[in-house]
């Protein structure tokens, strides 16, 4: 709904603002003040760049995709993910995560099989998905390795504040606008939720391999889903739900 209303440049810096600003009121009241603050710069900067370009991407595959195709094309991260993990991390994989990622697999092809009808416009977004997803899925390892130095708000607080610093150069490029009504209430909700998924999804590094946690990522196809039906009128294919059960059911 943004990517109508205003740049995408503008909804990456101003919803990491706001996702930034939460944070650091949550991380203020329910932690310690050190933990707020980096023990090593470095990997937090990695990861920032690397997020930048995902998101991005990932923007622009939810601009040119319904929500369902572009989350479904999201969802090749975990499976990216579990690889990734095994080799750089050496957690385990076992054969109760090798078959939930297979069948959550089976799912996301599924719902592909409707992506790519839509012209060359869609074939973009479709292009930028993929490319997201791998980013994404080397974000998670970054991230899992940083937790063993660095705390889970310290990690969500510098990946807002480096996206907020970088998209916002494309203020002297771009179209801004001042945004108000409709504009503004989508800004701060992208906001709330950016921040609450940060703060949850580093949380989550920090207790679980992430061989475990990747095939739980397969549960948003009923959301995205839902999104279409109720929100922008796109009504499921029989493919569509079908990729969605085989989706929550690998989860």
């Amino acid at each position: 709904v943004a990517a109508e209303l205003m740049p995408l440049g503008q909804i990456m810096a101003m919803r990491a603002a706001v996702s930034g600003l939460l944070i650091l009121v949550y991380g203020l009241i329910a932690v310690k003040k050190s933990d707020l603050w980096p023990n090593h710069w470095q990997p937090h900067f990695v990861r920032g760049a690397l997020a930048c370009v995902a998101m991005l991407l990932s923007y622009l595959a939810f601009a040119r995709l319904p929500v369902a195709q572009a989350q479904t094309l999201l969802f090749l991260a975990p499976l990216l993910a579990v690889p990734f993990a095994t080799m750089r991390l050496r957690e385990p994989l076992s054969p109760r995560v090798f078959i939930g990622l297979g069948v959550g697999f089976l799912g996301t092809l599924l719902i592909l099989g409707v992506s790519f009808e839509m012209g060359s416009y869609a074939i973009w977004g479709a292009v930028c998905g993929v490319a997201a997803a791998f980013l994404i899925a080397t974000i998670q390892i970054t991230v899992r390795a940083m937790m063993a130095t660095e705390t889970a708000i310290s990690t969500a607080l510098s990946f807002t504040i480096i996206v907020a610093v970088v998209s916002s150069l494309s203020w002297f490029w771009g179209n801004w606008i001042w945004p108000t009504g409709e504009a503004f209430w989508i800004l701060v909700g992208a906001g709330v939720f950016g921040a609450l998924n940060l703060v949850l999804f580093a949380e989550s590094l920090a207790r679980a391999p992430v061989t475990t946690l990747a095939p739980l990522d397969y549960t948003g196809l009923i959301w995205a889903l839902l999104a279409d039906w109720f929100i922008f009128a796109v009504q499921p294919t029989g493919l569509s739900l079908l990729g969605s059960l085989f989706g929550t059911a690998g989860a």
